[in-house]
């Protein structure tokens, strides 16, 4: 870390022809990418360090169109020669799940429908600006993208824990659902990871960030992914007063009805539940991670939403019998 410190003091310092006043090692998340905050004449701005090229490039691109879009994204101020080191906008150091956890929801719901707002303009104006090609790691969540999900699931969760079935028919499902999901009607730029950890918020104003692998993909999956966050703790009935809000916008604006957007919802659903079980499973059963070991009970809980789906078992028949599993024996897994 003190490499990528040195030359990011060094940079900043060519950038704006001054000496920080100070920089500090901001605590990293999933990844390899490392942040820092640098205080320049007072102004605080944030410096990353990544080694992925190519995933930066997908940054620096997907930056610039979201701000010409209007979308609350860093700008992005500089970026050094070797492409590894770049300044972009610092959006404060609350993100939105350390202000929303544990409120009731009508405290929460004000700041949620205002993320939900900047969500549907970026779903609604996106697509046709952005030139798919230019994502990372593939320009589209297609077919194979979806069912490497879902064998995620099977690899770090379902396979830890020990549980019976039939792994042939199991994986039948999981293309059955990859099926599903391209039928879905409204695609577009797919923000991929869509939760409250990824929206900063300072002074009222919020930033999404991390949105270096987004692609073209089903629009659903995002609100899913905000709606379902296993930590955020929201109800059946408030995921749906919310889900609602997001459908007529969209509905009002694109020409979906919301009954389709519902349809399509359930389809998506299994898609993202299942990938984020996989993460924890990862992070939580495998590498013994306190934090991911503590989102496992109410990301099993979601699970029971699956089950409900009308027809959800009958058409997943293998999976439905693992998700039983999973919710009945919950104490045994953890």
């Amino acid at each position: 870390m003190m490499n990528q410190l040195l030359a990011l003091r060094e940079f900043a310092t060519d950038h704006f022809n001054l000496d920080p006043d100070r920089i500090t090692a901001l605590t990293g998340a999933g990844s390899n990418r490392q942040y820092f905050r640098i205080l320049i004449v007072g102004r605080p701005i944030i410096g990353t360090w990544s080694e992925d090229i190519q995933e930066n490039e997908a940054f620096f691109y997907l930056s610039r169109i979201l701000s010409e879009l209007g979308v609350p994204v860093p700008r992005v101020i500089a970026v050094d020669e070797s492409r590894t080191l770049y300044l972009q906008e610092d959006c404060g150091s609350y993100d939105a799940l350390s202000l929303l956890a544990d409120l009731p929801f009508e405290v929460q719901r004000p700041l949620l429908e205002k993320i939900i707002d900047a969500l549907a303009h970026l779903h609604l104006t996106a697509s046709s600006k952005v030139d798919f090609l230019r994502c990372y790691p593939s320009p589209i969540f297609g077919y194979s993208d979806i069912l490497a999900d879902l064998h995620y699931f099977e690899t770090y969760f379902v396979k830890p824990t020990s549980l019976q079935y039939d792994a042939y028919k199991l994986r039948q499902n999981f293309e059955r659902i990859a099926l599903d999901v391209l039928q879905c009607g409204f695609n577009g730029l797919m923000y991929r990871d869509f939760q409250t950890r990824n929206i900063m918020v300072n002074e009222g104003k919020i930033s999404f960030i991390d949105f270096q692998g987004a692609r073209r993909g089903p629009c659903l999956y995002d609100v899913i992914s905000l709606l379902f966050q296993a930590k955020l703790g929201l109800s059946a009935e408030d995921r749906n007063t919310l889900f609602r809000y997001y459908g007529e916008i969209i509905s009002g604006q694109a020409g979906y009805a919301l009954q389709q957007l519902e349809l399509d919802r359930d389809k998506v659903l299994p898609v993202r539940l299942l990938q984020v079980l996989g993460a924890y499973g990862r992070r939580g059963l495998v590498e013994r991670k306190a934090h991911f070991i503590e989102s496992i009970t109410p990301a099993i809980e979601n699970l029971k939403v699956l089950l409900n789906i009308p027809g959800f078992f009958e058409r997943y028949e293998e999976l439905s019998r693992v998700l039983n599993q999973i919710i009945y024996q919950k104490s045994q897994i953890l």
